[in-house]
């Protein structure tokens, strides 16, 4: 590929995520989890104000993924983890650390998040 065209889609692909992360979502966004709870109804302001940025969960958002079941499936592959272990997995979910690890400064229950 052209170093110039691949510059072009970096600088593009950065600034779409910038933008976004400049303005998250208004409105609470399910998240992806196959069925076998309910879905996590999420709600980017709560955490936005918090300090956290985008990159935190959205680590691969320089590629325009933001959907966590983009890459994450039910049944992983490769080194790509389980939706389920993406989010609960210890000492790697994105939500494990904050809310389910023993020291979590906000522990919830299942039924806080997944509303059924």
């Amino acid at each position: 590929m052209n170093r110039r065209i691949l510059a072009t889609a970096l600088i593009a692909a950065a600034l779409a995520a910038a933008a976004w992360a400049a303005s998250p979502p208004p409105e609470p966004a399910p998240v992806t989890n196959f069925g076998k709870k309910a879905p996590v109804v999420f709600d980017h302001s709560q955490h936005a104000g918090e300090g956290f940025t985008c990159v935190q969960c959205h680590h691969n958002e320089a590629e325009g993924t933001f959907r966590c079941g983009s890459c994450h499936t039910l049944e992983g592959e490769g080194d790509v983890l389980k939706i389920r272990d993406a989010f609960h997995g210890k000492d790697v979910g994105k939500c494990w650390g904050c809310h389910l690890a023993p020291d979590a400064g906000t522990k919830l229950k299942c039924s806080d998040c997944h509303k059924e």
